[in-house]
């Protein structure tokens, strides 16, 4: 969703929280053309948005993926995973992962740095989760539909910036990050849309992988994961959605439960 803040009041935080649709009531969303002035039913602060749900509500990306920076650095500073579909899989069970939001934006770069590290990559795991979770919470949810750029596929391009230490003035690495993001990009729409933050949070996991090998000679275990969200998610494209049960040829890697 598009977001820009506009003023701030008080307002008590509110408990309960679903996993799908609005975090309040559960309702689907609703996506606008134009932003409107909205208060979050969470923190009560004001936000010009493109999205509510159909009762109204609004809740903004910072209190959608409030929880997830603590649980996601505890689950992946002491893992050895190498395979970060493996990883993917395991920290979207977090209770601060819903089934579509701007946390995915998050995930992706993490578990990326993570698999890479244990990989035989050269990183400080510690500071390349901060800095990756740092740069990847300015990506708001929906960019996908309003900046024609997936979360999913910036959040790879985050990750790469970070292992190469690339920047604006990098000569040398300042290309990588992007070709990677633009791979991902057009691998996601390759597959099409309506949104599916799994689904591209997948494919973008998968490019990366093959992309890191290929620029730089990292390699990283690669399974192909089997979704189990597709009854949640009422825009699933079912068979056409590479990681739909039917779809897949290969078993998934780790049931959704295993402990990272």
């Amino acid at each position: 969703m598009t977001e820009n803040k506009q003023t701030s009041t008080s307002r008590p935080a509110l408990p309960r929280r679903h996993h799908t649709g609005c975090l309040l009531c559960g309702k689907p969303l609703v996506y606008h053309t134009q932003a409107e002035s909205r208060t979050c039913a969470y923190c009560g602060k004001t936000f010009y948005t493109t999205c509510t749900c159909e009762n109204g509500h609004y809740v903004c990306d910072a209190c959608h993926r409030a929880a997830l920076p603590a649980l996601l650095a505890s689950a992946l500073l002491d893992s050895r995973e190498k395979d970060p579909q493996v990883l993917l899989t395991q920290t979207m069970t977090l209770p601060a992962v819903h089934m579509h939001g701007p946390e995915h934006h998050i995930l992706v770069p993490c578990v990326l740095l993570t698999a890479c590290r244990n990989s035989g990559g050269r990183l400080d795991l510690t500071d390349s989760i901060q800095e990756a979770i740092r740069r990847a919470e300015q990506i708001p949810g929906g960019s996908c539909g309003y900046w024609g750029a997936c979360g999913a596929a910036i959040g790879a391009g985050i990750y790469l910036s970070i292992l190469t230490g690339s920047s604006p003035l990098n000569r040398e690495m300042w290309p990588l990050p992007q070709q990677l993001t633009a791979r991902c990009l057009q691998e996601n729409a390759k597959i099409g849309g309506p949104r599916c933050c799994k689904r591209t949070s997948r494919t973008a996991i998968e490019t990366a992988v093959a992309f890191t090998e290929e620029k730089l000679g990292i390699s990283m275990p690669h399974t192909h994961p089997v979704c189990t969200y597709a009854a949640d998610n009422q825009a699933c494209l079912h068979t056409d959605c590479p990681y739909f049960p039917a779809s897949c040829k290969e078993p998934a890697a780790q049931s959704a439960g295993d402990p990272v």
